[in-house]
This record gives structure tokens, sequence and C-alpha cells, in this order.
């Protein structure tokens, strides 16, 4: 699998350079907003926030959205997320293998504990289990020995179980803190 690589050149280097600018982009990673809304919210006139929407717009950072109605919204493309979020690809691949981890575990585990269970004799017919466990192993007493308890199951679980609850809690959590 190839990772996409996001491309910056002189110009994005350029609109990056104003604080202005990135607290546009981290607005408008929030919800599509308006010139008016984003005037507002930066305490900025119109034609000074419509000229850095401009310069976002023509690096390809932000689009320009007109719905036929009175207003136009702006919102993020997908290259301007994959720069203010590059490690989000990482998180969704991290909390894929988990969740196919714990699945293949689980299925595991299931399949070990249920083969095992299914070819088990009642305990009622413990001496007649006894006799056909010492013709066939050779062992007195093999069919009345405890299940071993399935470790690499439980270690399997826990850690997997830890990668999922790490990433979806970044999901979550994590990108309210958004750092340019």
């Amino acid at each position: 699998m190839t990772e996409e690589k996001i491309t910056l050149d002189k110009e994005v280097f350029k609109t990056l350079a104003s604080k202005t600018r990135v607290d546009i982009l981290k607005s408008l990673d929030r919800r599509r907003k308006t010139l008016s809304e984003l005037s507002k919210q930066s305490g900025m006139s119109v034609s000074t926030i419509k000229e850095h929407l401009d310069n976002l717009v023509s690096v390809g950072l932000i689009e320009q959205m007109d719905e036929g109605y009175k207003w136009k919204y702006y919102e993020l493309t997908k290259k301007g997320r994959d720069i203010l979020h590059p490690e989000d690809k990482k998180i969704w691949i991290m909390l894929g293998i988990s969740a196919l981890g714990i699945a293949i575990v689980g299925l595991d585990f299931l399949r070990s504990t249920f083969a095992s269970s299914f070819y088990a004799m009642p305990m009622a017919a413990k001496e007649g289990a006894d006799m056909i466990a010492e013709r066939t192993l050779g062992t007195p007493g093999a069919s009345t020995a405890l299940p071993q308890l399935p470790y690499m199951h439980i270690a399997g679980f826990v850690i997997f179980g830890i990668l999922l609850v790490v990433s979806l809690v970044y999901l979550s959590k994590g990108r309210g803190k958004i750092r340019v």
C-alpha cells in the first residue's frame, strides 16, 4: 500500500505563513462557513477576509461552494484536511488493524473453545470416558483434566483492545486539538 503524499509548493508555504489564513483553515475544519461568518469570527473586515479566502482558494486548500442560494460557503478541500490532519490515515489504519485483530483472536478463541467442547464427553459417563482415554491416549484419567486457560487469547484481546480504544479516543477527542 503506497501512502499518498501531500505536496506543498512555494505558494502553499507562503499562504500558510499567515496566522489569519491558518486560523481560517482551523475554523473551516469545524464546519463550512460564509464570508460574513468568518469576518465576524476574526474581527476583520469582509474585504480583508475575502482576500485571505481568495488566496486559500487559489492554492487549493479551500473551495467556494455556490449552491444557488444567497450565501456562498467556504469549506476545506481534501488537500486542506490532509494538511490539518496528516495523522488521520495512520489512525484509521491502526483502528482497522486492531478491529481485525480482535475479530481474528475472537474467532480463534471460539473455534478452540467449541472444538474442544464439541468432542468432549459428558461428566456422567466418567468411567466410560476414562476407559476410552486410557485406550486412545494411554493416559489414565486424561478425560478429567481441566482445560488450559487461553493466555494467548487473553493477551491478544488486551493488546488489540488497547489499540482500538486509543484510536477511538483519538478520533473522538483528539480532533479538537488541531496544531498547524
